[in-house]
């Protein structure tokens, strides 16, 4: 497999099985080109060019197309990320608007979008684990209230637009940008979306992720990812932060302020053939007025992996996680916490 991926012509087809709790079972297709640096030796393996283009559909009705692509210029030093995708989310958000005291009671929102993205970083020295960046992202966003009565003081059909630069500072040793043994990677970023550039409100959003992998013995590798995130006053509903865990509905544990830690064990116990085992918890702060609340979750589950491409590091898998009154499959391509 490796040695069709490196083909220009050659591309990994990737089967979309969505069972995001969230949206419900669906399905769809994805193309991803691997571009190997042959110039950059090993590391151009471990960190090729990368673009990719797909869609997908689920039963709840969300539907939506994407491409992007992730290259390294300059002998890796210069690094540009762009992407584009459109199309309509169906999701349910929870401790929305006044008079919703409860924040497990849920307001069912459909979001049709169209979003690009445009980013650029660069390592500050040669093989330096250190690199800035800066973010640029678009999107207009028209949600719609799904539900009737459609609940009091909250807004229908308000065009919301998103013009939002963001800085970046990032770390990076990991051997591997797929399925990593060691290494650690970390960003943090800090939005501001502003009128002045076109955004239908001014706020701000900060977010710090940390993850890293270290071999152990008998071929485990251990993992663990752990995050923050803040948000500020006039952040849209749908772009407040939330608990993202495997097993955990997307959007279900929303909140002003979200963190969250997840760890993980790999062994490799035959050929190309690894187990996997995780467990995580989350706890979100939500302030309104008077209002303060806080909620905990926590997940678990086990899957398996397999060695697809031995050069790029690359292994897909499938893992099962389960959280309280959720179960859902997942099909991992890399890693679950995968950032080019």
């Amino acid at each position: 497999m490796s040695s069709f991926l490196e083909n220009p012509r050659g591309f990994l087809p990737i089967p979309i099985v969505v069972t995001e709790p969230a949206v419900g079972y669906g399905g769809g297709a994805a193309g991803m080109f691997l571009r190997p640096r042959k110039e950059a030796g090993d590391e151009g393996w471990a960190r090729p060019d990368i673009s990719g283009i797909g869609a997908f559909a689920t039963e709840n009705g969300t539907k939506g197309a994407f491409a992007g692509d992730a290259s390294r210029w300059m002998d890796g030093r210069l690094r540009t990320l762009i992407g584009a995708a459109t199309g309509q989310v169906n999701l349910d958000f929870y401790g929305l608007g006044p008079g919703l005291p409860s924040l497990d009671q849920k307001v069912r929102y459909s979001l049709q979008f169209a979003a690009a993205v445009a980013q650029v970083n660069w390592q500050l020295a040669p093989k330096s684990p250190w690199a800035i960046g800066m973010r640029y992202v678009f999107a207009d966003v028209d949600p719609k209230l799904r539900e009737e009565p459609q609940p009091s003081g909250l807004a229908d059909s308000a065009r919301v637009q998103i013009s939002a630069p963001t800085a970046i500072l990032e770390y990076d040793t990991r051997d591997n940008v797929f399925t990593p043994t060691r290494g650690v990677y970390a960003e943090t970023s800090w939005l501001a979306s502003r009128k002045a550039l076109g955004s239908t409100d001014d706020f701000e959003r900060f977010q710090q992720i940390v993850m890293g992998w270290q071999p152990l013995a008998h071929g485990v590798t251990l993992g663990a990812r752990g995050s923050y995130a803040w948000s500020s006053d006039g952040t849209p509903f749908f772009l407040r932060p939330f608990v993202q865990l495997r097993g955990v509905p997307a959007m279900r544990y929303q909140g002003d302020q979200v963190a969250s830690l997840e760890v993980e064990a790999r062994w490799r116990f035959f050929g190309r053939w690894s187990g996997v085992v995780f467990a995580g918890g989350g706890t979100t702060r939500t302030t309104v007025d008077n209002f303060s609340a806080t909620q905990n979750v926590g997940s678990g589950g086990f899957g398996f992996r397999y060695e697809l491409a031995r050069k790029f590091g690359l292994d897909v898998g499938i893992d099962v996680a389960h959280s309280p009154g959720t179960t859902a499959v997942y099909l991992v391509v890399g890693n679950s916490w995968f950032r080019p």
